[in-house]
């Protein structure tokens, strides 16, 4: 890959990374540590900074790469959303990176649309599904409507992403025609309770707490995970992230199902990252191996060191939880600590290894 090709890209990773690390600030800041003055600053859009700006950003290059080869015009739709990224950073009022943020979700349902005239599948099907969540959120938001009324849309984007992604690659156990009707059926529940929110939330999270158990069951019980966690090496780590993030989807949806509509506090908390950290972010640390190399050309070459930063996210979220649910606030505030600090050995152990790969070739 040429330096032509390279910088854009690294460039644009550059602000997911800073994204996320204000993303993480805020996030600690909520929580009453002593942080930065930029990170009290971005107490009100850490969820934004987090979903849209840095997640986000990541779906819109892994996509617009897919398809550059021959639409050399995608790659606009990451800078765009990348941009919006920056604002919510550095402008203080928030209408232009909302305007910015919506454009690039409109931009990845267009990309989604080409991908789908390309390859009609049903996994395809899935994640334009999640894309339109974005974007109708996006479109709520920039129109005023609370967070908390769409931070339902902005989690279907990312969960339906990584299901319709793991669809896709399931198709090597030859499913049935049935297991994956089951799948769709689990789908359109979840993405019926999301809809729902928009007009009844209480009855909206509900209903998506169900698809979510629903979902969670089928990957456990389908995904090609159960076979390749018997392997060695990255097989095996890929899978450990993946089944376990597959259980904390299943306990979002249930906290959710007997929750319905939060509008903040702790259980608020717990619903989103049972989600969010604990289903997202294992897929991330599974899936970086295999995205790093294809989005930059570098190479990430496995070790067993990654297991650390996995075990240390899933054992601080338990803790975490335990803080949400039996009301303890600084078991809420250290599991919080102890998951900022499993993400940052994240992006370091990954830097180290990539920077280690590029010496010994």
């Amino acid at each position: 890959m040429t330096m032509l090709k390279i910088l854009p890209r690294a460039l644009m990773l550059l602000s997911v990374a800073l994204a996320l690390l204000g993303g993480l600030g805020s996030g600690l800041a909520r929580l009453g540590w002593q942080m930065d003055s930029l990170s009290q600053n971005w107490i009100l859009v850490h969820g934004p900074l987090m979903i849209s700006g840095f997640l986000g950003t990541l779906i819109c290059l892994e996509r617009a790469v897919a398809l550059a080869s021959r639409y050399c015009w995608s790659i606009a739709v990451p800078v765009i959303n990348a941009l919006g990224a920056a604002a919510l950073l550095i402008v203080q009022d928030t209408i232009l990176a909302k305007l910015l943020l919506t454009a690039g979700s409109l931009g990845l349902v267009i990309l989604f649309g080409v991908m789908l005239r390309l390859h009609p599948s049903r996994d395809i099907v899935i994640m334009t599904a999640g894309a339109l969540c974005w974007m109708a959120g996006n479109r709520l938001w920039l129109a005023g409507a609370p967070i908390y009324q769409v931070v339902h849309l902005w989690t279907a984007f990312l969960i339906l992403t990584i299901v319709g992604e793991r669809l896709e690659l399931s198709r090597v156990r030859r499913l049935t025609r049935t297991s994956e009707n089951l799948l769709i059926s689990a789908v359109t529940v979840y993405l019926a309770g999301v809809a729902l929110t928009i007009f009844n939330l209480d009855l909206g999270v509900h209903l998506l707490g169900v698809g979510a158990v629903l979902m969670a069951t089928w990957l456990l019980h389908y995904d090609v995970a159960r076979r390749t966690i018997r392997q060695n090496g990255l097989p095996r780590y890929i899978a450990a992230c993946l089944l376990a993030g597959y259980v904390w989807l299943g306990f979002g949806g249930g906290l959710a199902l007997w929750h319905g509509a939060i509008y903040a506090g702790p259980d608020y908390a717990a619903v989103l990252h049972a989600f969010l950290l604990g289903f997202v972010f294992s897929m991330i640390f599974g899936h970086a191996p295999i995205i790093i190399p294809a989005l930059t050309g570098l190479q990430l070459t496995y070790s067993p060191v990654f297991y650390g930063h996995l075990a240390l996210l899933h054992l601080a979220l338990v803790y975490r939880m335990y803080g949400n649910l039996a009301g303890s606030f600084v078991a809420r505030q250290h599991g919080a600590l102890l998951n900022v600090i499993a993400v940052l050995l994240f992006l370091a152990i990954t830097v180290l290894t990539v920077v280690r790969s590029r010496i010994r070739q």
